[in-house]
């Protein structure tokens, strides 16, 4: 049976390459050095002033906000009014946010963000709401993500024939002084040695290799680490992926993507994280037995919390494009297959 897997996983590879890349052998053996890392170490890079850069940007962005309701029209034509909402209800995290249409809609979409919260951004469309309906709701509810702590941003888009409508709607809530739920430290997330011995070895990523802090890496497969952690939490579910990477990540980021590979305790998700002005996309894995990997794929500078919601929804799009991602999906199924 893995001789079959094998023998399917290197014609979807082959394919790969040469769908990829040109026919010519020196192109394509240029295309895979490129690809695969055959000499060069995996080197960690991390400035140890992030953290204080980090603590001041959050700080200048906290201070001096208040609890409060803002509504902006954005554009000339607005085809919703929204209720009057009472700001001494914010700090349920529960608003039902409801409204009139002033003309017929055939179409409501409420965009959601918030930089401060650990589920930064959705996108909903109102499935209760039809074609010509008088009347529009839209729960706001923390248990939904789509509500926390901190600046809430509700874009909505009011669709009539072939024009859109866009009313902001911020909801600022303040974190009750006695709440100190978001100040709490990060929690430690232990790493334990990995035994490479039950590991499998294959040509298009060869042996693993040991690194640094317990952690591992293949030898042909380039900026992939692998370590074994204990008590992380991670299931299919979004609120463990945001309560681990809280933990885990340094900076501010954003998430797309999570899948089962395996039940639901075989997982996988990308990444974008901030790293001062340069951001780091990554697809990271995980099993029940502790093996986390993180493959990175793309570094750039210049990028903000302003902008990096939409570098992951950009990135969302190439998910399927990164040929290093389908070798270590490879890679992983042969552990999982062991």
């Amino acid at each position: 049976m893995r001789n079959k897997i094998n023998i399917f996983l290197l014609s979807v590879l082959i394919f790969l390459l040469t769908s990829c890349f040109s026919s010519n052998n020196d192109d394509i053996n240029k295309a895979k050095e490129e690809l695969l890392n055959w000499n060069n170490p995996i080197e960690e890079d991390y400035n140890v002033e992030d953290e204080a850069r980090y603590d001041e940007l959050e700080k200048n962005q906290k201070e001096n906000i208040e609890e409060s309701v803002i509504i902006n029209d954005l554009t000339t034509d607005s085809f919703i009014k929204i209720d009057n909402i009472d700001k001494d209800k914010l700090s349920a995290l529960s608003l039902e946010i409801t409204g009139t249409t002033t003309t017929n809609v055939d179409k409501i979409i409420v965009n959601f963000s918030n930089s401060w919260s650990t589920f930064k951004e959705d996108n909903y469309t109102l499935k209760t709401f039809k074609s010509g309906d008088k009347t529009f709701l839209y729960r706001a509810f923390l248990k939904y993500e789509t509500m926390d702590y901190g600046r809430n941003v509700y874009l909505i888009e009011a669709y009539s024939w072939d024009k859109v409508s866009k009313t902001e709607l911020i909801l600022n809530v303040l974190k009750p002084e006695n709440d100190t739920s978001l100040q709490s430290e990060k929690e430690p997330i232990e790493s334990e040695k990995v035994d490479t011995s039950n590991l499998p070895v294959w040509q298009y990523y060869w042996n693993p290799v040991e690194l640094w802090d317990s952690k591992i890496t293949y030898s042909d497969i380039k900026w992939l680490q692998i370590e074994k952690l204990t008590s992380t939490g991670l299931t299919l579910d979004s609120d463990s992926v945001n309560n681990f990477l809280s933990n885990k990540v340094e900076w501010w980021f954003f998430w797309n993507s999570l899948r089962p590979i395996y039940d639901n305790e075989w997982v996988s998700f990308f990444v974008i994280r901030l790293d001062w002005t340069k951001y780091i996309y990554e697809k990271h894995y995980f099993t029940p037995d502790g093996y986390y990997w993180v493959l990175q794929l793309e570094t750039w500078e210049w990028i903000d919390i302003s902008n990096l919601s939409d570098k992951n929804s950009e990135f969302k799009l190439k998910n399927d494009t990164y040929a290093t991602v389908t070798i270590a999906d490879m890679l992983f199924k042969n552990i999982l297959s062991k």
